[in-house]
């Protein structure tokens, strides 16, 4: 898991100074209680699977001035953001670097449309000489391929369906989640599993 903007609004995480005081942060990855995030951005690597997981913290740069005036210290929430997405930024080069793994499965709360200003963040997801590279974002509420910025020959995601603030439909009406299967080959193949619009959102 990784913090959203809105997981920032009333959670003490926007204004600590150690990470641990967040909410949502869970150290125990056999804790099903919560979801597993044992720090703001982190990565975990599965050789058994031929997989590295990678989630970042994204919230300055990208939401920053419709994340940090609803929380009790402005000011604190900016610097906290902006030093966790440079940090998170530092993280994703580090692992795009260094990591053995066949699939790099990077996420954080943003769709890769949210980038355009980081050219070169969305030119280091395009590679693909070391890794294969499946990117998930959410925010919008909505699961589709068609509304970010493509990382071809890599793979982008939107998937902010199934839940969260609303089911805009002018979004889309595609609302669900996205499975991910590992084949025996080594090559990881994503596909949407879409429910019926109207079982789980009112349309306007």
């Amino acid at each position: 898991s990784v913090y959203g903007n809105h997981d920032y609004n009333r959670d003490p995480c926007a204004c600590a100074d150690d990470y641990l005081e967040c909410a949502q942060v869970n150290t125990d990855p056999n804790n099903r209680d919560f979801f597993y995030m044992p720090e703001l951005s982190y990565f975990v690597d599965r050789p058994d699977l031929g997989i590295e997981v990678v989630a970042l913290d994204m919230n300055y740069y990208t939401w920053v001035n419709y994340t940090c005036p609803w929380t009790p210290c402005e000011d604190k929430c900016r610097s906290n953001l902006k030093e966790r997405m440079d940090a998170a930024f530092d993280l994703f080069y580090n692992r795009t670097a260094t990591s053995t793994a066949e699939n790099l499965v990077i996420f954080s709360h943003y769709p890769t449309d949210y980038f355009l200003g980081f050219p070169d963040f969305l030119d280091e997801l395009r590679k693909n000489e070391t890794h294969r590279i499946q990117y998930f974002g959410g925010h919008r509420h909505n699961v589709d391929q068609r509304s970010v910025t493509s990382i071809a020959p890599n793979t982008a995601w939107l998937s902010g369906g199934g839940g969260g603030w609303g089911c805009e439909a002018w979004y889309g009406d595609e609302q669900g989640f996205i499975v991910g299967e590992i084949g025996e080959d080594g090559v990881v193949t994503t596909y949407p599993i879409i429910v019926d619009f109207d079982l789980c959102c009112k349309r306007p």
